[in-house]
């Protein structure tokens, strides 16, 4: 029988998961999926232990170990205590161990990441645990406030809990730091969880020392062990804990198939971990550890480890093989049930398609090998498009029945007209068409750039690029761990024919700005990752967009990571945009996707999954293993040199880089007539012409040069080149370097290419120059409104689709940048900053959703009128006049701002006359000498600019327009916010989606915005001068994969251009229009603004 498009939609949504993960184990949806009558009495054995921690004054009890075979349910059986435990109101901690040569370091990442887990009445374990310290203490409840992360804390509330708790407990003042550090990790500010997680992981940064004293934290942090045996205390003085220790099987079989000398080196394996076991069972307080494992691995290590591991735990289980086919089919239903019901489906029977009579020769299997089959059985009437029940799971052939017709048949629905059927082709090419329009959409720079961002969204990108990645192979073998607090996805194989041996690939995105926020999350991330020197079953990549920091202490952990088998990989944009498509392709499941899974394998393309096709060796040579804190008290060992590789990968000094990929066919040699073909930008070392598409300007472009190198014949030859495509510019011009592109050059000038004197007269023909001279009345005024069209904004926020809520998003964007802009003309400052703040953007917010025409004059008088009725806060009554008052002074003092005279619609700057192709916008700031009013004429064209192109689009153009920006460090500089600064970072994030495309050009790489850096996905760098520049854009390259030799002897015209991971030097050609020995003056200025045409 036929499988009906409903059945197969429904079967095609189970997801059986049969090998728990560290995730799940968390996940309360796992708790739903428990059968009562399993391993009852291993059950009323982890709950006797429990009551012992709970009666317990200080010691621990006799730990537990579970033992038991692959598949019988372990991890389950965790998942299900851990919720019984947390319900009770006690503390679980979850330790994944696949580094014994730093236990305690592993404990101390799984205690500190449990800790950050949900609780049963409080956002987190560690709010419980610090409300409950705190109310014990008699704090106020403002106080417990700040320590539960509901408040920043400060450091008079500190200080007021370690008081209080000293006084109960002397000893807290050994351990006072460990307390303070508790509570800054529970802090809203990440800044704050960042120093707080520093010290508990011992990291010390050079910056950091004037803060930690400023929290009161000592210079100094303690060994894991003491960390982890300090918290314990804490912990204690609330409730109890069990700390479960799972994978101890997989560290097991990874080290005996993968280390050399593979009897010593699994024997300091095996003490190890014995030891380290037995440490937590002596160590820690009111703690009942639980061990899983199975029963060989138990054997090894009692017989083979220290010998008193063995006394300090009571073996429980083996836990056994499903005892009854009644259990196996309730374990089958509860998880086909919930499938079923999301996708509003009812079945034929409950378990459907397994035969209920099939449940009777379950018994003897293990839960794993159930699900296998029962998944295996879907997969096939899926791909089969068959409706057949499986009827047995004995081994052999799968015996299969028909499915039983229903008891009365429905109704039959009405006739439908036929539809045509779509054939593979045009399915693929439907979804070829999706695919490309989402990545388009995709909005992910700022992932790239900002580290809030990236723990938010990385984990879901990550794991839908493993799911595309996995079901373009089959799937099978698989297993995909979704992301946490130290990774952001986890890939796991398990190998054949050996028992729980796993090969691991694992990722995390660190684009964090500052040191302290990258050595955490890189030393967590390797910990959790379990990477190891000699260890090729597991790998971590580490993902990064611009250069990893280069303090002592950052390059230490970065390099240790390195050396233990991690890699750095640039975080590529192009990447970005092809796992959020992948995502949302994936979750609207349109027909005929694993077929274009299979087809297309996108995800195969992907620069941070090239090494998920490597197999580990079944004997690689190890590099020198290092046995740190192997025993309770010792150091925490500490890696001082660098190898040459991994020097060459932090400091850029790559490996020797790759062989240049050929360059493109010359179908868009410079001679070629003008159309939508590839941009030549220069000849590479093989005198071959090295183009861009129109569609990477849309990307946008930085191009990092000083004075000297040719960057100003750069610009304008991008410029000219795409003029000559129809594509029109807005430029704005500091320098005056930029005024005569309308100009004929008097004779043709050197650098030309062969038929470039064509070019040129087809330029000049086709191309209408004009200069505006903003605040210049004399020749050609520009006035823009500071307040940007929000009718235009706001079009389309209706509704929950996903283009009504990025219309949301744009519009809280542009409401964000102008109240920037606007901050210092109503004269924000003093102690009320932050309630001035927040009550303009509320007025701004309110203002664009309601009115027709935005107008700079209107919002004044609009937020004259503002005050606590619509506020949400009581002293707009009496600050929102004064900021108004200020604003009204600021529109009679400053002409730009006013907006005197008639208004520049950015159609105008973009829109050819009748007979040219495209036209050219100059905007020469010579009418603006001060830094802001520049900053602040930038910011009232980027929001019109952003404004108008949503109203728009340039739709399935490569290309719309385009807008240069010379010296970009002024208008979006790193490290200072100015009026132009969100404006800037607005259109950096948002404008590829309708068209516009970005050239920011600059001569101080370190002076230009991380984000704007981030956001650009080519890269120009020409010739520098200064030795800090000259490094700073080395570091850029290489953050890509990239290598710049010799930047600083360049000479003029030669760059390096980076596109991607590839980095190649060209030659860049002369402009069309005329680039004079030295700029015009500002009186030649005018006089070309003048006599330029409309």
């Amino acid at each position: 029988m036929t499988l009906s498009d409903v059945q197969r939609t429904a079967l095609r949504s189970v997801r059986l998961s049969w090998a728990p993960t560290y995730e799940e184990v968390w996940d309360a949806a796992s708790e739903d999926t428990h059968v009562d009558g399993l391993h009852t009495d291993v059950w009323e054995d982890l709950e006797d232990a429990l009551g012992d921690a709970v009666a317990s004054t200080g010691a621990s009890p006799t730990g537990l170990v579970i033992t038991g075979n692959a598949g019988t349910g372990k991890t389950h059986l965790l998942t299900r205590f851990r919720s019984e435990v947390q319900a009770a109101g006690h503390y679980f901690v979850l330790l994944e161990l696949l580094d014994a040569t730093d236990f305690w370091r592993a404990a101390l990442t799984s205690l500190r990441s449990s800790l950050l887990r949900p609780a049963r009445d409080h956002e987190t374990q560690l709010a419980q645990l610090l409300w409950l310290l705190s109310d014990e203490a008699g704090l106020s409840r403002a106080h417990r406030r700040e320590f539960s992360g509901d408040a920043v804390p400060t450091p008079e509330g500190l200080d007021a809990l370690v008081a209080a708790m000293s006084k109960r407990r002397p000893q807290v003042r050994q351990y006072h730091g460990v307390l303070r550090a508790l509570v800054l990790l529970g802090s809203p500010d990440s800044r704050l969880a960042d120093l707080g997680s520093a010290f508990l992981e011992d990291i010390e940064v050079e910056e950091t020392a004037a803060e930690r004293l400023h929290w009161g934290l000592p210079a100094h942090g303690f060994p894991a062990v003491e960390t982890v045996r300090a918290i314990s205390a804490f912990m204690a003085e609330t409730a109890a804990t069990v700390f479960a220790v799972d994978q101890i099987d997989t560290l097991l079989a990874q080290s005996a198939a993968t280390l050399t000398a593979p009897d010593a080196a699994e024997s300091e394996v095996i003490e190890q971990v014995g030891h380290g076991l037995m440490s937590l069972r002596q160590g820690l307080y009111r703690t009942v550890t639980v061990a899983c494992m199975l029963p060989t691995a138990w054997e090894t290590l009692s017989s083979r480890a220290t010998a008193s591991v063995a006394a300090r735990f009571r073996v429980v289980g083996p836990l056994k093989s499903l005892p009854d086919g009644a259990i196996a089919r309730a374990i089958v239903e509860r998880r086909l049930t919930a499938a079923y019901r999301a996708k509003d489906f009812v079945p034929p029977h409950p378990t459907w398609p397994i035969a209920p009579e099939a449940f009777a020769s379950a018994v003897h299997h293990t839960p794993r090998d159930l699900l296998t089959k029962v998944d295996a059985h879907i997969r096939a009437c899926v791909t089969s498009r068959t409706d057949f029940e499986l009827a047995s799971f004995n081994d052999g052939p799968p015996r299969t029945v028909a499915t039983p017709a229903p008891a009365a048949p429905a109704a039959p629905a009405p006739e439908q007209p036929a539809l045509p059927e779509t054939t593979p082709a045009e399915a693929l090419a439907r979804i070829d068409e999706q695919f490309q329009a989402l990545r388009i959409r995709a909005r992910v720079g700022d992932i790239a750039t900002d580290q809030t961002v990236a723990d938010k969204r990385m984990g879901a990108l990550i794991e839908a690029g493993l799911r595309a990645w996995t079901r373009e192979d089959g799937g099978e073998g698989f297993q995909i761990e979704r992301g946490n607090k130290q990774l952001d996805g986890r890939l796991r194989r398990r190998l054949p024919g050996r028992v729980e041996d796993e090969q691991h690939w694992a990722f995390r995105a660190i684009p964090a700005p500052n040191a302290v926020a990258t050595t955490n999350r890189v030393q967590s991330a390797a910990t959790a990752a379990g990477v190891a020197a000699g260890m090729d079953r597991r790998k971590l990549f580490l993902l990064r967009s611009t250069p990893w920091p280069n303090s002592p202490k950052a390059s230490s952990v970065i390099a240790d990571a390195v050396e233990r088998g991690a890699e750095l990989l640039p975080l590529d944009e192009a990447d970005l945009a092809t796992l959020d498509a992948l995502g949302r392709i994936i979750a609207n499941s349109p027909d005929g996707l694993d077929e274009w899974l299979t087809a297309r394998r996108p995800a195969h393309g992907l620069r941070m999954f090239a090494g998920l096709d490597q197999k580990p060796a079944d004997r690689p040579t190890p590099a020198s293993r290092r046995a740190r804190g192997l025993i309770p008290g010792d150091a925490v060992g500490r890696v001082g040199g660098l190898s040459s590789s991994v020097a060459d990968v932090m400091f850029g000094r790559p490996p020797a880089p790759r062989p240049a990929p050929e360059a493109p066919p010359a179908t868009a040699a410079p001679s070629s007539p003008s159309g939508d073909g590839a941009i030549a930008v220069g000849l590479g070392p093989d005198h071959r012409p090295v183009a861009l598409e129109p569609a990477e300007l849309r990307k946008h472009t930085a191009i990092f040069a000083g004075s000297g190198s040719g960057k100003t014949v750069l610009i304008r030859r991008l410029i000219e080149e795409c003029a000559l495509r129809g594509i029109s510019a807005i430029v704005l011009d500091p320098n005056n370097d930029l005024s005569r592109l309308g100009e004929a050059w008097p004779d043709a000038p050197s650098g030309w290419w062969e038929g470039d004197a064509e070019r040129a007269e087809r330029y000049l023909q086709g191309t209408e120059v004009i200069v505006w001279t903003p605040n210049r009345a004399s020749a050609r005024p520009l006035v823009l409104q500071p307040i940007p069209d929000f009718a235009a904004l706001r079009s389309g926020m209706d509704g929950d689709g996903l283009e009504a809520q990025e219309a949301r998003e744009g519009f809280a964007m542009a409401v964000e940048a102008c109240a920037s802009a606007l901050e210092q003309h109503v004269g924000i400052g003093g102690a009320k900053r932050e309630q001035q703040r927040a009550i303009l953007r509320e007025a701004l917010d309110a203002y664009g959703r309601q009115v027709g025409t935005a107008e700079i004059r209107g919002f004044a008088e609009y937020l004259a009128e503002w005050d606590s009725t619509r506020s949400s806060l009581g002293s707009a009554d009496k600050l929102a006049p004064e900021l108004a008052a200020n604003l009204q002074a600021a529109l009679i003092n400053n002409p730009l701002l006013g907006g005197k005279g008639e208004a520049v619609d950015p159609a105008t700057l973009l829109s050819p006359a009748a007979g040219k192709r495209a036209r050219i916008s100059v905007i020469s700031l010579i009418g603006l000498p001060d830094e802001t009013q520049r900053q602040t004429f930038v910011a009232q064209l980027q929001l019109a600019l952003f404004a108008w192109i949503r109203r728009h689009p340039a739709g399935d153009r490569p290309l719309g327009w385009l807008l240069v920006m010379d010296e970009a460090q002024q208008i979006a500089p790193s490290g200072a916010v100015k009026p132009s600064t969100e404006s800037t970072l607005l259109l950096a994030s948002q404008a590829r989606k309708y068209g516009l495309g970005l050239v920011f050009a600059t001569q101080a790489p370190k002076g230009l915005h991380d984000k704007i850096v981030g956001n650009s996905a080519t890269h120009f760098y020409g010739k520098l001068n200064a030795p800090v520049q000259i490094q700073a854009a080395k570091d850029l390259a290489a953050a890509r994969g990239g290598r710049l030799d010799g930047i600083g002897g360049l000479g003029a015209g030669d760059f390096y251009l980076g596109a991607g991971a590839s980095t190649v030097r060209l030659h860049a050609p002369m402009c069309l229009s005329h680039h004079a020995a030295s700029p015009p003056t500002e009186d030649e200025v005018l006089t070309i603004a003048r006599r330029s045409t409309t």
